[in-house]
Formats: structure tokens, sequence, C-alpha cells
């Protein structure tokens, strides 16, 4: 084998090592490209989320005073009901 067919041979390997580092650090940045996204997507869903839970505890107290409500009713109603009674039986 010849000085030539040597440094040829050691070009091609130089080559191939040069492209599979290359293909190396494209998947890479592929895989980062990809986790970027991922993580975009659940920052969305997170402040998606956030909304809901402050519309569903907006909802939650809302249903709150209006039991509170419903109950003071509800009492005052027994308690007029039981004057009248009381008043019927002496």
């Amino acid at each position: 084998m010849s000085d030539l067919d040597v440094a040829l041979r050691r070009l091609d390997q130089a080559l191939e090592a040069a492209e599979a580092a290359v293909g190396r650090a494209l998947d890479a940045a592929d895989a980062a490209r990809a986790r970027e996204e991922e993580l975009s997507a659940f920052a969305e869903d997170r402040q998606r989320l956030a909304e809901l839970l402050d519309v569903s505890a907006a909802q939650a107290e809302s249903a709150k005073a209006a039991r509170d409500e419903v109950k003071t009713r509800l009492d005052s109603a027994i308690a007029t009901v039981e004057s009248v009674l009381a008043e019927a039986g002496s």
C-alpha cells in the first residue's frame, strides 16, 4: 500500500468520524428542540390549569355564599314557623 493509499484511507476514516459527529450533534439538537417544545406545552397546560383552578375556586366561593344565604333564610323561616306554632298553641 502506498503512502497515498494510507493517506486516503486515513482521510476517509476522518470524514466518517466527522460525519458521525455531525449526526450526533444534529440528533442532540433535535432532542433539545423536542424538550423545549415539550416544556412549552407543559407551561401552556400549567397556565390553562391555573386559570381553571381560579374559575373553580371562584365558583366554590360563590356556592358557599349562596349556601350561607339559604341557611340564613331557612333558619329565619324555621324560627317564624316555630313562633307561629307557639302562639297558636297558647
